[in-house]
């Protein structure tokens, strides 16, 4: 079992310079991935994106990835010459107008705004440092699985003490089932009396009404039920791969079975024991809300 809930970190080196990165992850429906990548990075994002979704199918991931640039050698000084040629023209034209003596110098030129500019790498050329920056990812993203699997393991603890004591509350409501007939027969009985006062009542009548109410009181079909999803909840739980919506449908299955079997029983006891299965089913449908 696997929480979505987790954080990783990592740092490397690359020929680009020095790379970091950091990794958080929340339960969500889907895989939602955010990435914040340095400009230079930004060709890489569905690189990173992909190598996210083939580790984890659930959960809000949310990504930073960032390059130093004082290490990084993404810029180079280059000379703009037309920006040079316009500034000698320009220099030969006042020395032409004023009429003034001195040569015209590299340096001169070389001072002039923009005549020495920087100029960065094409960001076509990171695709080629892809190997370099994968390593670095994906140690990021082994310890968001690291911690993710922690988190899972103490889920499981919880939720298995949870279905515990589901199971012996529905062993409970089995229990006492054979029972409800009887019950009713004992109740209906002391009724009429304290009505008729006395007066005799039609055996046959009677006992069709006690058939009818047994009849339409049977929980057997909903308790085989509720067994058998909490079997399957159980089993569900120590399998491999993405567990919790196929949790979250077995939860919602046992709940729908607690209510019919509360409606239709009509007896304190079950009444009581259907209440304790649906508080502990809250807390555990809470837990597998952050289940991948």
């Amino acid at each position: 079992m696997e929480s979505m809930t987790g954080y990783g970190s990592a740092e490397g080196l690359s020929s680009l310079g020095a790379i970091s990165t950091e990794v958080r992850s929340v339960n969500h429906r889907f895989c939602d991935i955010t990435l914040k990548l340095s400009r230079r990075l930004s060709p890489l994002e569905n690189r990173i994106k992909e190598l996210i979704r083939t580790r984890f199918s659930r959960g809000r991931f949310d990504m930073v990835v960032r390059l130093d640039a004082s290490e990084s050698n993404t810029h180079r000084l280059e000379p703009d010459l037309q920006m040079a040629r316009q500034y000698l023209d320009a220099l030969r034209a006042l020395k032409t107008e004023l009429r003034l003596k001195g040569e015209i110098s590299l340096e001169m030129i070389a001072q002039a705004k923009d005549v020495i500019v920087s100029v960065e790498d094409d960001d076509e050329d990171v695709e080629a440092h892809w190997e370099e920056i994968r390593p670095v990812i994906e140690k990021a993203l082994d310890g968001l699985g690291a911690m993710r699997r922690q988190e899972g393991q103490g889920l499981a603890l919880d939720l298995q003490k949870r279905l515990r004591a589901v199971r012996t509350l529905a062993d409970g409501i089995m229990a006492q089932a054979p029972s409800v007939t009887d019950d009713y027969r004992r109740r209906l009985g002391e009724r009429l009396e304290r009505v008729l006062k006395g007066t005799d009542v039609d055996p046959i009548r009677f006992n069709q009404e006690v058939a009818f109410f047994a009849e339409r009181s049977d929980i057997s079909e909903e308790t085989v039920r509720m067994t058998s999803h909490l079997a399957q909840l159980d089993k569900t739980m120590t399998s491999s791969g993405p567990i919790g919506r196929k949790l979250e449908f077995l939860v919602q299955e046992i709940h729908r079975e607690a209510n019919t079997v509360s409606s239709k029983a009509n007896n304190e006891t079950i009444s009581h024991a259907v209440v304790g299965i649906k508080g502990e089913l809250e807390k555990i449908r809470e837990q597998i809300q952050n289940i991948e």
